[in-house]
């Protein structure tokens, strides 16, 4: 019998290389997973000595993202092991932990682009390839894929770095501030980094917190290890994606979590960190870590099954003892008359955004794109629309119901098509033709709004904040202006009232800005600044009398 017959004979695990290459650049579906994949990699493999330097460039117009360092670079040999689907990384296998742990990372650029170019230095020699989606799409067999080689170690006058060109994105538009926002968390844990995104150098800023730190007891110790962990508490209620205890292994961040505590009070301001070194050196057969790049660690991993119940456990204590803080800061004199105060504001603003909603209901439903309520707001604002029926005033503006079936394409939609008229809140003369709609079904529901509360949030942080899922407006009493009108007076003290309004107003205009923005209602990037302008105008005015007083 021949080799060649036993090779037909036997079975092997086999790979189809085009086919596992897009899988893998599938999973990098956004532009900040993408540059942050090739981002990191010039920030960890650098020379000894050299402190990371990144330039990350984009140009929306022409669908092109170029990310340059001046990391130790590749040579040959690197080039070859790079383009390995799975590879071990060479630094791992040396011992030096860090990423690349499942090598699928070169593929990113393919989860959004056509085209790959690599420039890259190392000892003075420079290499140059490229690939292109379709080379790959090329490829029907389980062959290796061919990369283009444009330069081969070319001997250069110029430092160690790699010059990385991903070009013809799909992508709609480019999320500048997401990237932004995206490496400058990162950055927490990269000291002497430098990072730049066009002409913003990016720079980690921690807001202002009290800490408390615990140790594990010994059943969980034995588990997970000698380990710390910190929680921080903010003075302001963080943006989602900064809620919650980072977990690290030996540097890299796998996942931020609350470890069920999200969406429970006070958790919004809690935040922290836990170095996890066993994370990186389990070997059990349910890994810890989740090749999806979801920035999530594998909940049916033992290790990570502790980790969440330690940090779970802490959190929620955490979270009790600022409840207790809380409720004694309301029930002051002061926090009384401010809720009033708050009250007040919050009647002004609401009072706008419901004439708000019901003139962009008028203009959807003349335009033919048929009935919405307004922009949504955390949860579903949608869930107090009318419906055509007779509990509640409201006026008709459009008498054929939707245009089609919703939940799908035009001829395959999930809800059929509403023919009764289409309705929008009216006032006490009205005729009843109307009914809440909101909730599972068509029960009804609760109206919502805009929430204000005035909050003592640091000296540093801004003058107000909005929390999109909570529908708040939050004035920082300690903010330096609101500090100064008040100097030692009353919180009832006129201009105090009047700074405090102004400063509600504004992050109001702001917020309903950005919550069109969210639904892409915007065109040009004018819009936005139009509508906070014509929002402030126009409140304003609703709130002559308050100014006043």
């Amino acid at each position: 019998m021949t080799n060649e017959t036993n090779i037909d004979n036997d079975l092997f695990v086999r790979s189809h290389v085009p086919r596992d290459l897009l899988q893998s650049a599938a999973l990098f579906k956004t532009d900040k997973s993408v540059i942050w994949e090739y981002v990191s990699n010039g920030l960890q493999y650098v020379d000894e000595g050299i402190n990371p330097i990144v330039h990350v460039t984009i140009e929306s117009k022409k669908k092109r993202i170029s990310i340059e360092d001046n990391g130790r670079g590749m040579n040959w040999k690197d080039l070859q092991n790079f383009f390995i689907m799975h590879g071990e990384n060479i630094d791992r296998k040396l011992g030096r932990p860090g990423r690349g742990l499942f090598g699928t990372g070169k593929s990113a650029a393919f989860g959004i682009a056509e085209r790959l170019s690599i420039s890259t230095v190392r000892n003075r020699k420079l290499s140059k390839i490229e690939l292109t989606r379709g080379n790959i799409l090329k490829m029907n067999s389980e062959g290796p894929i061919p990369v283009e080689v444009l330069e081969r170690e070319k001997e250069v006058d110029q430092p160690n770095g790699t010059f990385i060109e991903i070009e013809n994105i799909h992508l709609k538009s480019f999320d500048q501030a997401g990237i932004i926002h995206f490496i400058e968390r990162q950055l927490a844990r990269w000291k002497n980094a430098t990072v730049f995104v066009n002409n913003h150098e990016c720079e980690f800023a921690e807001p202002p917190s009290r800490t408390q730190t615990f140790s594990p007891e010994e059943s969980i110790q034995k588990k997970i290890g000698d380990v710390t962990l910190i929680i921080k508490i903010a003075g302001a209620p963080l943006d989602e994606e900064f809620r919650g205890v980072s977990i690290y292994s030996n540097g890299i961040w796998y996942e931020t979590t609350l470890a069920g505590n999200e969406g429970r009070e006070m958790a919004q301001y809690i935040f922290g960190e836990i170095e996890v070194p066993k994370l990186d050196e389990d070997t059990s057969p349910i890994s810890p870590f989740d090749i999806s790049r979801s920035m999530k660690l594998n909940a049916n991993n033992e290790i990570v099954q502790t980790i969440y119940s330690f940090i779970g456990q802490k959190i929620d204590l955490v979270r009790r003892q600022l409840l207790a803080e809380e409720k004694e800061r309301k029930a002051s004199e002061d926090a009384k008359k401010l809720a009033s105060h708050a009250e007040t504001i919050a009647e002004v603003i609401n009072n706008d955004f419901d004439e708000f909603r019901k003139r962009l209901a008028k203009v959807k439903a003349k335009v033919g794109k048929g009935f919405d309520y307004g922009p949504e707001i955390s949860g579903d604002l949608n869930s107090d629309d009318l419906l055509f029926g007779s509990q509640v005033p409201a006026e008709i503006i459009n008498p054929i119901g939707d245009l089609g079936s919703q939940g799908g394409t035009r001829e395959g939609g999930i809800e059929p098509r509403n023919l009764n008229p289409q309705v929008i809140g009216g006032n006490s003369n009205e005729r009843q033709q109307g009914r809440f709609g909101g909730g599972k079904e068509g029960h009804s529901s609760s109206r919502g709004g805009f929430n204000v509360e005035f909050k003592t949030m640091g000296a540093e942080e801004s003058r107000a904040i909005y929390t999109r899922e909570e529908r708040t407006i939050y004035v920082n009493l300690d903010h330096p202006q609101l500090v100064a009108a008040k100097g030692n007076n009353s919180v009832e003290d006129p201009l105090f009232r009047k700074i405090s309004y102004e400063v509600a107003f504004s992050e109001y205009a702001i917020a309903l800005a950005h919550e069109l923005d969210a639904r892409d209602e915007y065109m040009d990037p004018s819009d936005p600044i139009l509508d906070i302008r014509e929002t402030i105008n126009r409140i304003a005015r609703k709130a002559t009398s308050l100014f006043a007083v």
